[in-house]
């Protein structure tokens, strides 16, 4: 069985307390189904700066979560570290206009001129992509955000990415370590 990802409607609201309590419940249930185990019985274990894990023993399940206001994504890989990352693209005309140092430094030289060869209108998009590709890829190793380096580019490249099919306006990711 591959990665399971579970779409999750919370509230429209940047503030994230509903929507960790609406993922943790989701992921309960799945993972009861998946485990043969009561929801109630799931041990999840969250810390800050930490992924969210499974505590049981020799458990070799990966959890990952992702919020954008209005949906969070939560994966499940039941053979290991699995990341997944979504993003809102915002149609406001100052959302991308610091994006080429940001890319530059998060995502490295060959990306940001990729994103800069394309058209304006297709710029906010492929930025986006190519973050959650990034975020999805460091939560999958269990890292922090953090400069673009070829060490680093190194480290993700067991990392395999999958881009999800979402509503207009919002980019996902999930990534799984080869």
């Amino acid at each position: 069985m591959g990665p399971i990802v579970l779409s999750i409607a919370t509230p429209d609201t940047p503030i994230r307390d509903a929507a960790r309590q609406l993922a943790r419940d989701a992921l309960r249930e799945a993972l009861g189904i998946l485990l043969d185990r009561a929801p109630r019985d799931i041990p999840l274990i969250s810390r800050p700066g930490e992924p969210l894990r499974l505590d049981l023993p020799d458990c070799r399940v990966g959890l990952s979560l992702s919020h954008e206001p209005g949906l969070t994504l939560a994966a499940i890989n039941m053979h290991g570290p699995v990341g997944i990352d979504l993003m809102r693209i915002e149609r406001k005309i100052d959302w991308l206009s610091d994006w080429e140092p940001v890319a530059h430094d998060y995502l490295g030289p060959q990306a940001a001129a990729r994103i800069g060869d394309l058209p304006r209108a297709q710029r906010a998009e492929a930025f986006a992509r190519a973050w959650t590709r990034l975020e999805a890829r460091l939560k999958c190793r269990a890292m922090p955000l953090q400069e673009w380096s070829p060490a680093l580019e190194q480290q993700l490249a067991c990392c395999r990415t999958c881009d999800i099919a979402l509503p207009e306006g919002l980019v996902g990711t999930l990534a799984v370590c080869a």
